[in-house]
């Protein structure tokens, strides 16, 4: 099933509830649209993958929000309900791509059999069922390149539904190899135990979830130790430990990122630009910005490309 609208209920068709529901959850699903207001949900759906350009789409599940921008994607796991909403003054480009129960359980079987086990068994299915990290991952080499080949086509007007089956393989297999890269990252952390190796990550990446979330916001150290649910002077360490630099210095970066992404795509002036991404003084962006690129606004504007500072 491929939409190049967002799904709008109360003004779509009476015939489009029916025929969405018949195939939601049972089939493989991209949706693709512009919008500057879209809400979906809430609804269960199946493994989903999503990403953001030019603005953001907040996420409501798991009793938290979190914002999906040009940044990072969100993974879902199968079976979560999942809120998401557009609220903007000018069109965000949202991508989804759900899953269907087949393609993951079928596909990760395979994934997961040696050669000589695939030729033993041949034509016999197995099934295993995946669970990924829930929580913004920063666009990378692995998974991100194969998500913006899919979304090209798709804007293109491609409606084969037999080439978009073999990129959601590739896709997939491409998320996979993401999650058990950052599994290792997880247990490389210097703790003694797994178990609290990957609570402590689980905690923290949900205050990085926040912070990314509301970076235009004055974030303190007390607000991420409770969306970490730890004590501020735990959360500071581990924090350090698992991103290796402070929350404070994260969240300058984030606000750098967006700002230079602005003065790339808007007319803004610098102190729009200050104020809307968190920056109370408009020389605490231009000193920011010196810092990450070592460039100023006006050379960033004329210049052809400039690195984005790493989140």
């Amino acid at each position: 099933m491929l939409l190049r609208t967002l799904p709008d209920f109360a003004a779509a068709p009476v015939d489009l509830r029916p025929w969405f529901n018949s195939r939601w959850g049972r089939e493989n699903c991209i949706i693709w649209g512009r919008a500057r207001r879209a809400r979906f949900g809430p609804c269960a759906h199946g493994l989903s993958i999503r990403a953001v350009w030019g603005g953001e789409e907040r996420c409501l599940f798991d009793s938290r929000t979190v914002a999906v921008d040009d940044d990072s994607f969100l993974i879902l796991n199968n079976g979560r309900v999942c809120t998401t909403q557009i609220e903007s003054s000018h069109s965000v480009e949202s991508f989804a791509i759900y899953f269907g129960p087949a393609l993951v359980e079928h596909a990760y079987g395979a994934m997961t059999l040696s050669i000589e086990k695939a030729l033993e068994r041949g034509d016999t299915i197995v099934e295993r069922s995946a669970e990924f990290v829930e929580s913004l991952q920063p666009h990378d080499k692995l998974v991100s390149p194969v998500l913006r080949f899919i979304r090209l086509h798709v804007l293109r007007g491609l409606d084969d539904e037999a080439w978009y089956d073999e990129q959601l393989h590739f896709l997939l297999e491409r998320m996979l190899a993401h999650r058990d890269g950052l599994l290792e990252q997880i247990d490389s952390l210097q703790l003694i135990r797994a178990t609290t190796r990957r609570e402590i990550h689980r905690r923290v990446s949900r205050a990085t979830d926040y912070l990314h979330s509301n970076y235009r916001e004055q974030i303190d150290l007390d607000a991420l130790g409770k969306a970490a649910c730890l004590s501020k002077y735990h959360f500071l360490r581990l924090f350090t430990l698992v991103h290796g630099i402070t929350p404070h210095q994260y969240l300058l970066r984030k606000r750098a990122r967006v700002a230079l992404r602005l003065l790339q795509t808007t007319p803004l002036d610098v102190s729009e630009i200050a104020s809307t991404v968190g920056f109370v003084q408009r020389n605490a962006l231009l000193r920011h910005m010196r810092r990450w690129t070592g460039l100023s606004p006006r050379e960033i504007r004329k210049a052809e490309s400039v690195v984005a500072p790493s989140c």
